[in-house]
């Protein structure tokens, strides 16, 4: 019985199809000529895309990699990397600065009195925007719009916008690391400049080296007593004086220069790293191609349109004929009916 059963129903669908070959092509026919009107760019406006591709840079700072030399500034990012840099072509701040900059809120002619107006803008950039990393560790970057001029301005300037963004954030975060070096320098420098103006100022009244003159003094005495040279012991005895009010003050301010010579070049050393990387524009990214204008329209595709209206008008069609024929084998409906 089931075997019977099986037979019956495959036959059945062959004659099925037998019987409504001619209406299931006149509709599909239908289906397909009103996918390819509706489909035309007077009902639906074409789109063209503009692609971009960047491999990430490294994060390393530029002071390390320049001065010290410990990390080579040039090595392409890793994943990591590529992440971060998806991060910050996704965020609003990128988003915000292209809108602005290309005015899509008109050129999506949304109405600014729109009541979900924010809402459909960032709707309608991001359907158009479109950013991956590929399998090879590089990003991509798609820009959909119906005019293929700006479509390639857009995805040249979001790439460009990627680095700008990124050393905002960067100059942010190292300000303050910059301004603590700034300020240690400069005011050990000035410390140091002071020391040094009041030894210059020592030095100037005859007190260049306190230990080699007393001795020079005593030695060039004791040959004055011995030849009785009074003038001389008088004279002697005024420097030796000038050097003992004098020479304390300036052992303690040449060892200070000494002692403070180290911490000077430590912490010159990290104002220069510092400001290296505070100052300098740095390239997270290495481009790899630029976005050049579409000359072929990537939405709608229109054979693809046609395809589905004809096979999803033809389904339907196969669905409500199979329908039609149970209900007149149960006597639902009868053959007058069928008729009108």
């Amino acid at each position: 019985m089931d075997t019977n059963r099986q037979e019956f129903d495959s036959s059945n669908v062959f004659f099925f199809f037998i019987r409504w070959w001619k209406h299931l092509a006149i509709i599909c026919f239908i289906a397909a000529v009103a996918g390819a009107i509706f489909s035309a760019p007077r009902f639906i406006k074409p789109k063209f895309e503009s692609t971009t591709t960047m491999f990430p840079g490294t994060a390393a700072s530029l002071s390390r990699s320049v001065i010290l030399a410990w990390k080579d500034f040039n090595e392409f990012g890793e994943l990591e990397e590529a992440e971060r840099l998806l991060q910050v072509l996704e965020s609003s701040t990128v988003r915000d600065r292209v809108i602005e900059r290309f005015d899509l809120e008109n050129h999506y002619e949304i109405k600014p009195d729109a009541k979900y107006r924010l809402t459909q803008l960032r709707e309608r950039y991001n359907n158009n925007f479109k950013f991956r990393r590929t399998r090879y560790g590089a990003i991509e970057v798609r820009v959909r719009d119906h005019d293929p001029h700006m479509a390639a301005d857009m995805a040249n300037y979001v790439t460009a916008l990627v680095d700008t963004v990124m050393n905002e954030m960067r100059r942010n975060h190292l300000k303050l690391a910059y301004d603590v070096a700034k300020n240690e320098y400069e005011g050990i420098m000035e410390h140091a400049r002071e020391y040094h103006d009041t030894l210059q100022l020592i030095m100037q009244k005859g007190v260049i080296n306190v230990e080699s003159q007393v001795m020079m003094i005593m030695r060039q005495m004791a040959r004055d007593i011995s030849e009785s040279n009074w003038r001389g012991v008088d004279l002697l005895e005024d420097q030796l004086k000038n050097v003992g009010d004098l020479g304390s003050s300036h052992i303690y301010q040449t060892s200070y220069v000494r002692m403070i010579v180290n911490d000077i070049m430590v912490l010159q050393r990290r104002y220069m790293e510092a400001k290296a990387d505070f100052e300098n524009y740095i390239p997270f990214k290495f481009d790899i191609d630029e976005a050049y204008v579409a000359e072929k329209k990537v939405f709608p595709v229109r054979w693809l349109i046609v395809f589905l209206a004809a096979f999803g008008t033809g389904f339907m069609g196969v669905m409500v004929m199979m329908v039609y024929e149970s209900l007149l084998t149960k006597g639902i409906i009868t053959e007058k009916i069928k008729s009108a």
